[in-house]
């Protein structure tokens, strides 16, 4: 395809807590086995397209990025320029492109990028603003703008012949398209967008529980490269049901309704439900969670002797409509959220609704075995 795809990211209020602390939204693990910037390169590379991720986090994207061994004269990540107006000039004036795409990728979806270039073409209009047509609804909060070169090139210039500036360059630009009148549609795609933890937790639940998405999200399209060191294992006690368990885990416990990703072991008698375990976690024991987002483990992911979430720990509740006291607009329906690189000692209990923010240890929990519903540590 002669196109170029822009990601950029979210510019709506998000509030995931620690699932974004330090981390963009594209580096999120979702779905099981993914990172959310796999679905931008997965959509890109489908129709052969170029493909620029501008990102305002300062992270490791671009590390991850060349994990998947695309050429890197067709994919690149810009964060240092995220708002100059300058440098996006120069990038789509220096471009071979004769299309672009503009779009926010830092929330999963699929969508076929080549359908769209065929409608736009058909249009025969300079630039067209669609609205994402997904959950039988069409939003004008998440749009795909598609413009020939020329159509961006002078609208840019504009842009800088007035010193214009926002903080969101791309929302810049195509609110100034609007202004000056563009053709619309509404264009029918799977997208995912969260902005709270239950936005979260909902949306790894539905590809994973729905035929249709987990068909297009798990038939080769999209191509995950977070990191595996072993095959899958059972123990002798282990029972699973209704649960999605990827490479690289252990399990000698009971799984039920639950999402377990790469490099998570689960000890014996230990029991999961309604949760979804983040990349590299280690559980002990006769441990109870329950309607819980255990966050990524970046600290020694693979040290085996390292129990990150004690023997005999109670983690959340089976009761529903629980808030948390501090973030009652983000942590709701009883879901309890452990940050990243926690220790939880054993023994512990964590209530429902309960926030645990990122890098706990022993020493926070000496005084207090029992942390209330709806409260934070």
């Amino acid at each position: 395809m002669d196109a170029t795809i822009i990601s950029y990211p979210d510019t709506s209020v998000v509030q995931l807590l620690s699932l974004t602390e330090n981390r963009s939204k594209y580096m999120l693990p979702f779905a099981g086995k993914f990172r959310v910037v796999d679905f931008v390169i997965g959509n890109a590379k489908e129709v052969d397209a170029h493909t620029i991720i501008y990102s305002n986090v300062n992270d490791d994207l671009a590390d991850y990025v060349k994990l998947h061994g695309i050429d890197e004269s067709r994919i690149r990540v810009v964060v240092d320029n995220f708002n100059s107006v300058d440098f996006f000039y120069s990038i789509i004036r220096d471009s071979d492109s004769a299309y672009f795409i503009i779009y926010n990728g830092d929330n999963p979806g699929i969508i076929n990028f080549s359908h769209l270039i065929e409608r736009f073409i058909s249009m025969k209009k300079p630039s067209v603003l669609y609205k994402m047509h997904f959950e039988e609804k069409a939003r004008m909060a998440h749009r795909i703008l598609v413009t020939t070169k020329k159509a961006l090139l002078d609208t840019i210039r504009k842009a800088l012949k007035h010193n214009h500036s926002a903080p969101n360059i791309f929302e810049m630009i195509i609110n100034m398209m609007v202004n000056i009148g563009l053709a619309k549609g509404e264009f029918s795609c799977m997208y995912w967008p969260f902005n709270t933890i239950v936005d979260y937790y909902n949306h790894n639940f539905d590809v994973i529980n729905n035929a249709d998405y987990s068909k297009h999200v798990f038939d080769g399209h999209i191509n995950a490269k977070l990191e595996l060191y072993r095959y899958s294992m059972l123990g002798p006690d282990a029972r699973i049901s209704r649960s999605f368990l990827s490479d690289s885990t252990y399990i000698n416990g009971e799984v039920v309704n639950s999402i377990i990703f790469p490099g998570v072991e689960i000890g014996k008698d230990a029991v999961v439900r309604d949760s979804i375990i983040l990349p590299y976690n280690k559980i002990g024991s006769k441990a109870r969670i329950m309607r819980t987002i255990i966050d990524e483990r970046t600290v020694e992911p693979f040290s085996a002797d390292i129990i990150n979430i004690g023997n005999n720990c109670k983690i959340g509740t089976t009761e529903i409509g629980m808030k948390n006291s501090d973030y009652p607009r983000v942590l709701y329906n009883s879901i309890t959220l452990i940050g990243k690189n926690c220790i939880i000692p054993d023994g512990i209990t964590v209530g429902g609704a309960c926030y645990i923010a990122s890098g706990k240890t022993q020493q926070d929990f000496a005084k207090q075995k029992y942390i209330y519903n709806g409260t934070s540590v």
